[in-house]
């Protein structure tokens, strides 16, 4: 017993020190701001007419993580990647996502922007 509760505090330490590692740049974190619009890509990446609301409370999780301007073209940045990077993602779609949310994210989500205008 002794040896499965030291083994279960290491791997807590572990995870501590790789969660400390990942400190945001700027206080934003571009995991954190992906993990938050996974439940975007339904709409992004298929027919899916309109956003749901997870991806939406998602959309608003992520302008929340980025109040700042230095912290706003992170997530200009974040978001100009991960469009380049999915596959099947309907662009239109990206640029409308956060109209369709009634979020003002501060940028069009698109591969095509200037993170640093």
């Amino acid at each position: 017993m002794k040896r499965v509760s030291t083994s279960v505090f290491g791997l807590v330490i572990v995870l501590l020190l790789t969660v400390a590692a990942m400190k945001p740049v700027n206080g934003f974190s571009c995991v954190r701001a992906k993990l938050s619009l996974l439940s975007c890509l339904p709409f992004l990446t298929t027919n899916q007419e309109s956003p749901s609301s997870a991806c939406c409370n998602g959309v608003r999780n992520v302008r929340a993580s980025a109040p700042t301007k230095p912290e706003l073209r992170e997530a200009c940045k974040c978001l100009k990647a991960t469009v380049n990077e999915t596959l099947n993602l309907n662009k239109d779609k990206a640029v409308q996502l956060p109209k369709l949310c009634n979020v003002d994210v501060g940028f069009p989500i698109s591969k095509d922007i200037d993170c640093n205008t």
